[in-house]
This record gives C-alpha cells, sequence and structure tokens, in this order.
C-alpha cells in the first residue's frame, strides 16, 4: 500500500475537474505537503509511476506557469489534444491561461 502522502496525492489527483489544470506544486500543498520544490517532484513522480495503474488525470497538471512540461515527442502533442478537448483555454501555444483554466 502506498504511503499517506502518496494517497493524499492521488486523491487531490482523482478530483481534478474536467476542464481544469493545476500545477504540480499546487497539487502537493492541497495534499497537505510542504510547499516548494520537494513537493512538486513527489507529484512527478506519482504522474510518471502511477498514472495508468490508477486512471490519473496526468494531463490536467501543469508547471506552475501554466507551460506543458513535456517535450516533443514526450506525450506534449497528446497532453495539448487532451486539455483542448476539455476546453481549457491557453495564453500561449503550450502554456495554459492559469486565470482562466486554472484550478486555483
Amino acid at each position: 500500500m502506498p504511503a499517506e502522502s502518496t494517497m493524499m496525492i492521488l486523491e487531490v489527483l482523482r478530483c481534478l475537474p474536467f476542464g481544469k489544470v493545476a500545477s504540480y506544486g499546487g497539487i502537493a500543498e492541497m495534499a497537505g505537503l510542504p510547499e516548494g520544490a520537494a513537493g512538486a517532484r513527489q507529484v512527478v513522480r506519482i504522474l510518471s509511476s502511477m498514472s495508468r495503474k490508477y486512471d490519473l488525470p496526468w494531463w490536467r497538471v501543469v508547471k506552475k506557469d501554466g507551460r506543458i512540461a513535456l517535450g516533443e515527442g514526450e506525450g506534449r502533442d497528446l497532453q495539448l489534444s487532451l486539455l483542448k478537448a476539455e476546453g481549457v483555454e491557453f495564453a500561449e501555444p503550450v502554456r495554459v491561461d492559469m486565470k482562466r483554466s486554472g484550478l486555483r
């Protein structure tokens, strides 16, 4: 069974609503982890290793400035298409408008 902090992050990820995005650090904060890079990195690790197993909406997670973290050939195009299909608004081609589509 995953650690308590992992379970809390999984729960936050499962609750990300359709058409909204959150940052890696924002998810960590909502899960009760200390603010900062360590929590964001933990979210990245969980998404990387558990997205398929727990059917997590990984595409709804972006950097704090709204940019998509994935590069070309790493899933960026898929993430863009999934976000656009949900009506997420973009400020630039690979940067979500966090004021309009951000969860917080």
